[in-house]
């Protein structure tokens, strides 16, 4: 079921030295709340607000149940999905960007150039108690909200879909797909991109030691920037580096794992005046056509980027769409100990079905997902599994979709243990026009072959 919040509470403000108002970056109401993606309209600065053409619902948030973090798609981004730490600091794993020099177009070909969100547009697939989905449907633009690559036999130019997927314990896949009738043209997929709320510098959001790296076995490197900026490149990366870490002044802090065939990770050198960070106020928030522009003091909102992530494997390819993956979220671990995680979903265990009734369809990793299909009509048939885990393939907080399922709740079972629902067990229903599917979500960490029996409650 989509879940709305009717307020949008009232704008959080705070005040330079002179007295003069610094309106915060809006992401709802502060601390926890019931899990859950919510439509509302997030309230800024009251003459910023006022210029928006705009009806009620006109932002989604996904909030937590086990701390006050947040993931944040607002028109004031462009709808640019943000992880939001406890403490307000807003960090994005950037879009799919385009060159536009080849089209005749004029500065950055992205949605950060849709000031207006004319293209760029978010809804609510999925919300229940054990995860979300949300689409986010954009197209890559320049300042003149020209689109890239316009196919002279159609009129299409270029799109993005994204699907992202999130659950309980802040962790999520990002399922991003460009169409394009130019694949093999320039195309960025990922920047590490921080927000600085307005009176902030870089500085008080990201550690020096900004960035830690590290591969499949937990093989960690950090990297520091100092008064010339960041390093020429990072040097010593782990073997098979999966796993990204970006060290901010919180207590969560973001992550990106993706499949590491192929990846190559270049950094941002130098710096800005009097920083050891870029960072630059053309957006979020600003509405002139306006690119790269270096921010000359703290008045406005601006955002700082570290790395890019760039040739990792691809997913799938057609001929006119490429798609690729990513495995992100936010978390108190270091970035070694995401290691089993980043196992977990690149190579995960073998699922078995032991009992009759269900046909087991393998594992989705763009849902982070085992998925299983009821083969009869009958309501009362349990299913019974096993995965056949071990230390290079473990289990690690896994979700089960359950294909026509029906309509009535689930309880589970893990080695012949009742695991009641709660903070640690969450079941959801799926409606779709066919059937309902059952979605469960473990919070657990196994090493060995695991028995699991998911009964009709």
């Amino acid at each position: 079921m989509q879940k709305t919040e009717t307020g949008s509470g009232e704008a959080e403000v705070n005040t330079d030295t002179a007295g003069n108002p610094l309106y915060q970056l809006p992401s709802g109401t502060k601390g926890p709340a019931r899990f859950g993606a919510y439509y509302t309209t997030l309230a800024y600065d009251p003459e910023w607000d006022r210029r928006w053409r705009i009806g009620e619902h006109a932002d989604v948030v996904v909030r937590f149940d086990d701390g006050g973090h947040r993931f944040v798609f607002w028109r004031g981004t462009s709808y640019i999905p943000h992880w939001v730490t406890d403490n307000d600091i807003w960090y994005n794993n950037e879009f799919l960007e385009r060159r536009g020099k080849s089209c005749g177009l004029k500065g950055c070909v992205e949605p950060m150039s849709d000031k207006q969100c004319r293209y760029s547009h978010v809804r609510i697939i999925e919300s229940n108690e054990a995860r979300v989905v949300v689409h986010w449907r954009y197209a890559p633009v320049d300042v003149q909200y020209t689109l890239p690559y316009i196919d002279e036999e159609s009129g299409w130019g270029d799109w993005a879909d994204e699907l992202y997927t999130i659950y309980p314990d802040g962790t999520g896949v990002r399922k991003a797909v460009l169409h394009t009738t130019k694949p093999d043209d320039f195309s960025e997929w990922h920047e590490a991109i921080i927000l600085n709320q307005p009176g902030t510098l870089p500085t008080e959001n990201i550690e020096a030691t900004a960035v830690s790296l590290s591969n499949n076995k937990g093989e960690t490197v950090d990297y520091t920037w100092g008064e010339e900026g960041g390093p020429a490149e990072f040097e010593n990366m782990p073997e098979d580096c999966s796993i990204q870490m970006i060290n901010l002044k919180s207590e969560m802090k973001p992550f990106t794992i993706v499949d590491p065939r192929g990846l190559r990770i270049t950094v941002f050198r130098g710096h800005a005046p009097g920083s050891i960070f870029h960072h630059w106020d053309h957006w979020p928030v600003s509405q002139d056509k306006s690119w790269t522009r270096g921010a000359t003091s703290t008045a406005k909102p601006s955002h700082s980027s570290l790395f890019n992530l760039r040739d990792w494997q691809e997913y799938a390819r057609t001929e006119n769409s490429i798609t690729r993956l990513m495995l992100h979220g936010l978390s108190d671990k270091k970035a070694g100990d995401l290691a089993p995680m980043a196992r977990s979903w690149l190579t995960p265990p073998p699922l078995k079905v032991t009992g009759s009734g269900y046909t087991a369809e393998g594992y989705d990793p763009t849902e982070r997902a085992y998925v299983l299909s009821k083969e009869g009509g009958d309501p009362t048939g349990a299913v019974t599994f096993s995965i056949e885990a071990d230390e290079e393939h473990p289990v690690v907080s896994p979700a089960f979709v359950v294909k026509n399922w029906g309509e009535h709740g689930a309880t589970l079972e893990i080695n012949g243990k009742g695991m009641p629902c709660g903070r640690d067990v969450r079941c959801g229903l799926r409606p779709a026009p066919e059937a309902t599917d059952l979605i469960v979500w473990v919070r657990m960490d196994a090493r060995a072959t695991t028995d699991f029996c998911i009964k009709p409650a």
